[in-house]
């Protein structure tokens, strides 16, 4: 533990170096300091979701690297001490148009994850592309715009991987008034959909499907009631159901995939109850429920779903700020194919659902999402900050 802290330490004290190194940098994300340079800060810091300190450590590193930027930056902390960043190019709590995204990652399958590796465009480590490649895209576009008088704001949040002990920042921020008045544009790691601007995202849910028996010693299993193979004949009949995509098909359905399950604590226990855990990706409020009813029905067997769950997001394609934004993007880029998508992953875009504001979700090309090769292209995250200050500059200018 004390090797581990004493790691942790190291890695923030570099990613503080990396700042000051780059500290003189603005303007368009040149390819020393600016951008660059606040990444690969950024990927050395540990923030790991249920690290409460290295994730606090995050938000300072991008607070001093915005206020030196003149762009207004305000930390709010919850009542555990986890701490989240409004930033702004004007003062105030509301805007415009707001980004949201996070700093938080998931746990590194080796600790070299932390230590940023470029090959050619490409830059490797923890939460390049899910998501500090868009933060870097974020925070340096609200720099360029910064003395613009532009309406735009951003929404950083430390739990979105895992909303760890009860906590919601993005939550506690609007119930502190920071809140998004005209435009939503989320900032995520957006899946398979490369060079593509989504307009709706499934939500998502767990699912327990649970199989009751009577357990026993493995040697004599006629004494017992195994549950397992009654699960496992329930998978089977709810695979049937909702079969897995493929990879040339429209994903745009509710789609049911099992991830795991629990039984015995021992190799040779039958237990009295074994349960099989599915995730639900669904393109309507009202798939919950079906699906339930449907999976009880078809398995009789006990089926548990949450009561609070990721809702889907959908947005009007032909929305105003959508079709801008969409053309904004298509004129950068005339030589890619630039798409509008639905997309299967999840964002906090659902915590902003009540609103009923126009919400699309970008990413900037990378890849190895949650994987031991995580990448972000360095010229995409470049680009993109490009995009994102002419297309609001513009909005501005009107």
């Amino acid at each position: 533990m004390i090797f581990r802290k004493t790691l942790c330490a190291a890695r923030i004290a570099l990613a503080f170096a990396a700042l000051t190194a780059g500290a003189a940098s603005a303007g368009q994300c040149p390819s020393q300091g600016g951008c660059r340079g606040f990444l690969d800060g950024l990927l050395r810091i540990p923030s790991v979701t249920p690290d409460v300190e290295a994730n606090n450590v995050a938000v300072q590193y991008v607070k001093n690297w915005l206020e030196a930027r003149n762009v207004y930056a305000a930390v709010v902390t919850n009542e555990v001490g986890r701490t989240a960043l409004y930033a702004s190019v004007t003062p105030g709590k509301e805007h415009d148009v707001v980004f949201v995204t996070h700093i938080d990652v998931v746990p590194p399958l080796d600790e070299g994850q932390f230590e940023p590796r470029i090959d050619g465009d490409r830059i490797y480590a923890r939460g390049a592309c899910d998501t500090k490649g868009n933060v870097a895209v974020i925070v340096q576009t609200l720099a360029n715009l910064a003395g613009s008088g532009a309406s735009v704001g951003a929404v950083i949040v430390t739990d979105e991987e895992n909303r760890v002990n009860g906590t919601d920042m993005p939550i506690a921020l609007l119930n502190e008034g920071y809140t998004p008045k005209k435009f939503l544009i989320v900032g995520d790691t957006n899946g398979e959909h490369v060079d593509s601007l989504s307009y709706a995202e499934k939500g998502h849910f767990v699912m327990r499907v649970v199989a009751h028996g009577r357990g026993g010693h493995s040697s004599m299993p006629w004494r017992a009631d195994n549950p397992v193979p009654k699960l496992m004949r329930a998978m089977e009949k709810i695979m049937e159901m909702y079969p897995t995509p493929t990879a040339g098909e429209d994903h745009w359905r509710d789609h049911v995939t099992p991830t795991r399950l629990v039984g015995a604590p021992a190799g040779n226990i039958i237990p009295d109850t074994a349960e099989m855990h599915f995730s639900c990706r669904v393109t309507s409020p009202e798939s919950r429920d079906r699906i339930k009813a449907e999976v009880e029905k078809a398995t009789g067997l006990e089926v548990i779903v949450p009561e609070k769950y990721r809702k889907p997001v959908i947005t009007d394609p032909e929305n105003a700020y959508v079709k801008t934004l969409f053309e904004a993007m298509k004129s950068k880029w005339p030589e890619k194919n630039i798409r509008l998508t639905r997309m299967s992953c999840a964002t906090d875009a659902t915590r902003y659902l009540h609103l009923n504001l126009p919400t699309v979700i970008f990413g900037a090309t990378g890849g190895g999402a949650h994987a031991s090769v995580e990448w972000v292209s360095l010229k995409s995250v470049e680009d993109y900050t490009a995009m994102f200050t002419d297309y609001l500059r513009s909005l501005y200018s009107r």
